[in-house]
Formats: structure tokens, C-alpha cells, sequence
């Protein structure tokens, strides 16, 4: 799975949206918009952010997990 499906799928279990999660990041909500649209990426500091708010690691968002 791509990141913007993983991030979409952890969203939505744990009931997350993107407004919540991008208060909680101090991004906007069309920079999340556009990470689950798959029309970019966060940068590494987000990235790790987002797994401690998600409960994850960043090779499960990334899409690296076997």
C-alpha cells in the first residue's frame, strides 16, 4: 500500500480527521488534504510526528513493512 492509503487507513481507525490531525501537527488541513491524496509527502520531521500521534512507525506509513 502507498503512504497516502496507510495514512488514511490509520486516520480512520483511529478516528482522526484531518482538521484534528493537522491541529495537532501545526499544519493546515490542505497540507494533510494533500498528503492523502498522494500529491506529496510530509518531510521527515511530520513524518515522525505523525507516527507518534498515529501510533505507528514510519516503515508501516511508508509502505515498508513485508
Amino acid at each position: 500500500m502507498t503512504f497516502c492509503e496507510n495514512l488514511k487507513r490509520e486516520m480512520a481507525y483511529r478516528r482522526i480527521s484531518q482538521t484534528e490531525l493537522a491541529e495537532k501537527l501545526n499544519v493546515s488541513q490542505a497540507t494533510v488534504n494533500r498528503w492523502t491524496k498522494g500529491v506529496n509527502q510530509p518531510d521527515f520531521q511530520a513524518l515522525f510526528s505523525l507516527c507518534e500521534i498515529l501510533e505507528t512507525t514510519p516503515n508501516e506509513l511508508l509502505g515498508w513493512e513485508n
